[in-house]
């Protein structure tokens, strides 16, 4: 089994928010992991899945939390425990502004995909194409931001 498939945790959430009362849950992959309905609202659940039975530490994606700011009342962080027999034993929910005490923004990371078997290894996909100057911008950004 795939030790970092969430999909086990994403499944035993479906089932909590069933009990909850919540309706029309789907599994999706934006603005997060499940949107539910209840009392004619909709709701985004953020699943974060962990066996670390202490300290966990992981990341979110800046459209998560693009969504999280913009609907905080209906958006929630959960992170699933997982035991090492694939189990989900709790589920742990945050709320925004809470999750924002745990978070931090890290220098950006800027990826690279090679194939090493290929001749050609220009980028053929829809992804941000890096050039110096958008580097220069993202430092200059990062810059302002850790300097407040």
């Amino acid at each position: 089994m795939n030790k970092k498939n969430d999909s086990i945790a994403k499944k035993a959430y479906v089932e909590e928010l069933k009990k909850k009362g919540f309706s029309n849950i789907r599994i999706t992959s934006a603005p997060a992991d499940i949107c539910a309905e209840k009392d004619g609202y909709t709701y985004y659940f953020e699943i974060k899945m962990t066996r670390q039975p202490k300290k966990y530490f992981g990341a979110a994606t800046l459209t998560e939390w693009e969504q999280a700011i913009k609907d905080p009342e209906h958006y929630r962080f959960v992170v699933a425990l997982q035991s090492e027999d694939d189990l989900i034993t709790r589920f742990i929910e945050f709320e925004p502004d809470e999750f924002m005490k745990y978070s931090s923004i890290p220098p950006f990371k800027i990826f690279f995909n090679l194939d090493l078997q290929a001749q050609d290894n220009s980028r053929k996909d829809d992804s941000i194409r890096v050039t110096k100057d958008k580097i220069e911008q993202m430092v200059d950004f990062y810059k302002k931001i850790i300097h407040k």
